[in-house]
């Protein structure tokens, strides 16, 4: 058995994995005062829930034979260099953790976690060239040329999210103009609907997907308009790149595959006119394993 820990911008989830299964799990929303001493936190908090998930699962941590960990931002040596989205920069998080827990550990970006858990397990099993896209807080994403990922030298690299989309655009947290994410990314759709509907942003993705995501509605309509083509441009310069035979959508977007939102992204993918080659587009798919992705990957040793 092996321990995934999946961190993210507003919380931290772990979970003990046997191959793809995900045998019991725990989940804990970041508060605002946690996230403001990230770094000290944020390894306390693991370890609690480490412990704590293991005792309620009667697993000793002998039993645990590695522990994997995905992180958002850029991953080197097995430290964060940069997390944007959590306020972190060169963050030995692994060093820290192995004060108190004397096992193996990996970590690597959470994209390319969910990538290959979707490649070893869900709907990029059958395929050799890939490309995997997270569509959550950010865009991040994965690639694989005849089955295998590729993986840079320096960083843990493909940031997907970071493409200039639009050279005079909205500033990112990154701090570049334009990027991809700032226009694509399920936050930024996120808040575009709750300033159409004048209301907070602290709806459920069930609620947004049941009720708000109302087509009828003008504004709404022109969002969504807005949004995939942003997306399509995004997605297209990937398949003039790559030329995958399938791109799969994970994060909160993989729980979109039955509204008008999926289904309007494909019909402006499959339009000849938004790619360079206008043969047959490779195959667009959610991730298979939705938001479990990452926290199975983590544990794929690379």
């Amino acid at each position: 058995m092996r321990i995934g820990i999946d961190i993210g911008g507003s919380h931290v989830g772990i979970g003990i994995i046997k191959g793809e299964k995900i045998i019991n799990s725990s989940e804990k929303v970041l508060t605002n005062n946690e996230k403001k001493d990230i770094k000290n936190n944020i390894v306390k908090i693991i370890i609690e829930m480490l412990y704590e998930l293991i005792d309620k699962s009667n697993v000793k941590l002998k039993d645990i034979e590695f522990i994997g960990i995905a992180s958002p931002g850029t991953i080197s040596d097995n430290k964060i260099i940069k997390a944007t989205n959590l306020g972190i920069e060169n963050f030995d998080l692994i060093g820290e953790l192995q004060k108190n827990i004397n096992l193996p550990m990996q970590i690597k970006n959470d994209s390319k976690c969910a990538a290959l858990a979707e490649k070893n397990y869900g709907n990029m099993k059958k395929y050799d060239d890939c490309i995997f896209l997270t569509l959550g807080t950010g865009i991040g994403g994965a690639a694989f040329l005849n089955g295998e990922m590729l993986v840079p030298k320096r960083y843990s690299g493909f940031e997907f999210g970071h493409m200039i989309i639009n050279k005079n655009g909205l500033k990112c947290s990154c701090g570049k103009k334009g990027c991809f994410e700032t226009y694509a990314s399920m936050r930024s759709f996120r808040k575009k609907i709750a300033d159409a509907y004048g209301i907070e942003n602290n709806f459920s993705g069930d609620e947004l997907r049941s009720k708000l995501l109302d087509m009828t509605n003008q504004k709404v309509e022109k969002i969504v308009d807005e949004f995939t083509t942003n997306l399509t441009i995004g997605i297209c310069n990937l398949i003039d790149i790559f030329e995958p035979e399938i791109i799969v959508l994970g994060g909160s977007f993989s729980h979109y595959e039955d509204t008008p939102l999926y289904k309007i992204l494909v019909e402006k993918i499959a339009d000849k006119k938004n790619r360079f080659n206008d043969g047959q587009m490779p195959k667009i798919a959610v991730a298979k394993l939705k938001n479990d992705a990452g926290m199975i990957g983590a544990t794929i040793k690379i």
